[in-house]
């Protein structure tokens, strides 16, 4: 019984505490017993989801919920003769197999066609990407899609649509309008939350549209999926957040110095989130790197991707300052760690921020490394305009403990958005 305890509640249990427990169990299901163990009922994550759709109090007792009649073996043999098309949920069921007196004895996966599932056993199946459908997004979005997720997007396609392939439910919709974010996020297992107004000059421009955008309707967002019960949230922030920083190197506990409005928001986000954990509800904060590499969704407002058209237009190379450091990610590499936060333990990312980016780079470096795939380009370093943000950062933590392992480095990215310029464009630099 040890292996199955953890997926066992009590009938007086409240429907909160059941979908924590099922939210730490893994498999999307808790299994109601009574004191000696004996099955009364089952109940999954959607039971609960749909239940508080329809109104119920989270207070409530579990029993009021619960499904009285789930499927039941008695032995392994009986799977191939159960008929479970209608029964599915995300392509597997959780069976309790029980003994004569009712007393749960093992729990099997099992798969539409009575195969016994040896896939890894995991509750979330169905992601909400906020923001799914740019420049990070468009890229994130087909990764999980590759991995075997459900796919919603909510955009407002502001940026276009370019980035979106078959296979993902969209909603059209802006994050301050909270029926919006309702209609999106029934039916989902865990939200990535990547939308908002990025970079400085645009944040500057409208300052009262900024603060509604990337904080105000991050709170709205939060208190959305709390009600919702939906435990694992991910946010991105910004390592922006370090502002003009001398330090060696930056971890997750160094100081913040911002120092544009972009920055600032990010940490009100960061703060209200953190405030906000409680049993049943577990984000995590990555602080993002500067991002490069091609994407379906391109942005070219982003300093190596800036560096790197200009260099094939006009084969001059701009760099404003030089001295400066920064750290850097491929967005394969920043894709990669939302996939690794979906698939760690609650435990492990519960409350953490994490620092993400593959190495750190002054700016006169990284034009040096765009310079030398284009060749013919030349190197102007600009000292008359200054971005006086500098930081060095670590990300030991998320490589320790989450065995988070970027591969590509500014030169596989600057190669790759070459090659792309060059088929766009139909000739060589």
């Amino acid at each position: 019984m040890e292996k199955i305890s953890r997926f066992l509640v009590n009938k007086k249990d409240s429907i909160k505490k059941v979908i924590g427990i099922i939210d730490k169990g893994g498999i999307g299901s808790a299994f109601i017993v009574d004191k000696n163990k004996k099955l009364l009922g089952v109940v999954a994550d959607g039971d609960i989801r749909r239940a508080i759709l329809n109104g119920i109090d989270i207070k409530e007792k579990i029993e009021k919920i619960m499904n009285i009649r789930p499927v039941v073996i008695k032995d392994i043999k009986e799977i191939k003769n159960l008929d479970l098309k209608n029964k599915m949920v995300s392509g597997c069921i959780r069976i309790p197999v029980i003994n004569n007196s009712g007393i749960i004895k093992d729990i099997v996966p099992v798969l539409s066609d009575g195969k016994i599932s040896k896939k890894e056993e995991r509750a979330i199946n169905t992601v909400l990407v906020i923001g799914g459908a740019g420049y990070l997004g468009s890229i994130l979005c087909r990764n999980l899609l590759d991995e075997g997720y459900s796919v919603k997007i909510l955009d407002n396609f502001m940026k276009g649509d370019s980035g979106l392939v078959k296979g993902y439910k969209l909603i059209r919709g802006d994050i301050r309008n909270i029926s919006d974010i309702v209609e999106a996020i029934k039916g989902v297992d865990a939200v990535i939350h990547l939308a908002g107004i990025v970079g400085d000059p645009a944040c500057a421009a409208d300052v009262e549209n900024t603060l509604e955008v990337n904080y105000l309707s991050t709170k709205s967002i939060i208190e959305i999926c709390k009600y919702f019960q939906i435990n694992r949230f991910i946010f991105a922030s910004t390592c922006s957040v370090y502002g003009k920083n001398d330090r060696k190197k930056l971890t997750e506990n160094s100081p913040l110095n911002p120092v544009s409005l972009y920055a600032q928001t990010k940490i009100k986000c960061e703060e209200s989130i953190l405030d906000s954990i409680d049993n049943n509800f577990s984000p995590v904060i990555l602080r993002m790197a500067t991002l490069y590499g091609y994407s379906p969704n391109m942005r070219y407002d982003l300093a190596v991707n800036s560096m790197a058209q200009k260099a094939f237009k006009e084969n001059k190379i701009e760099v404003f300052g030089g001295e400066q450091w920064r750290p850097w990610l491929h967005l394969e590499d920043a894709a990669k760690a939302y996939i690794i936060c979906l698939k760690s333990p609650l435990e492990k990312i519960k409350g953490e921020i994490f620092n993400v980016l593959s190495e750190n780079k002054k700016l006169i470096d990284v034009g040096k490394i765009i310079k030398s795939v284009f060749k013919k380009s030349e190197l102007i370093v600009n000292k008359n305009i200054f971005d006086e943000r500098n930081y060095n950062v670590s990300f030991d933590k998320i490589k320790n403990k989450l065995k988070y392992k970027p591969k590509k480095k500014l030169a596989d990215g600057v190669k790759e958005m070459k090659n792309n310029l060059q088929r766009q464009n139909g000739k060589k630099s």
